[in-house]
């Protein structure tokens, strides 16, 4: 494939717009409230964990999505309201800091899978933009744009280890408490997307 100004232009684009989209940087105070108490090398593994679902799944439904959903008879509005409820549940746990729902377990493992590879990182948002990327620009720009972002989000949340040795465990509970809240407002929008656009389509 000859490499020219305009595809050079589409697969920066692609990018950037996925990588803002996963928003690694937003995910840093999650992934420390959710690893809180594990040590350096099980938080390492979550971390290892996350990207390589969230890459699974972002290739997954960058190339076969659609068919996927239709398949199954789910459109990505419920898609939406499924993530925003998934969230909304971690959510009361970090607030609570307890896991009364049982989607965190108590030792922590599995986070990296649930929620920070998804619906955090490979969320209805991120499937969205490679579903789109991959009908405008081609296969080879959404595979680039997904590797790059994977692997911006991997340095990004590497960055989270050192946060948490430098705040120390009371300092991680504290934030815990911060984050579920934020988490819980983006369960909301999640949510509540989805229901909108689930209305839009049922007026005539």
């Amino acid at each position: 494939m000859e490499f020219t100004l305009s595809f050079g232009l589409s697969l920066l684009k692609a990018c950037i717009i996925l990588f803002v989209v996963m928003d690694p940087p937003g995910s840093i105070p999650v992934f420390i409230a959710v690893t809180r108490g594990m040590r350096e090398v099980e938080r390492l593994r979550e971390l290892n964990h996350a990207v390589i679902v969230a890459t699974i799944l972002l290739l997954l439904f960058a190339f076969i999505g659609t068919f996927i959903l239709a398949i199954l008879g789910i459109s990505l509005n419920s898609f939406m309201i499924a993530g925003g409820l998934l969230l909304l549940l971690i959510s009361f746990d970090l607030l609570r800091g307890e896991n009364r729902t049982g989607i965190i377990s108590e030792s922590g493992a599995g986070v990296g899978a649930v929620p920070i590879g998804t619906p955090m990182l490979a969320g209805p948002g991120a499937i969205t933009a490679v579903m789109v990327i991959v009908q405008s620009s081609g296969a080879a720009v959404v595979l680039f744009a997904i590797f790059s972002a994977v692997l911006g989000t991997r340095l990004f949340l590497g960055q989270s280890l050192r946060l948490y040795v430098l705040m120390g465990k009371v300092g991680s509970e504290v934030l815990s408490r911060v984050v579920g809240i934020l988490v819980a407002a983006i369960a909301i929008e999640y949510m509540g997307t989805g229901i909108r656009g689930m209305y839009s389509l049922a007026v005539p």
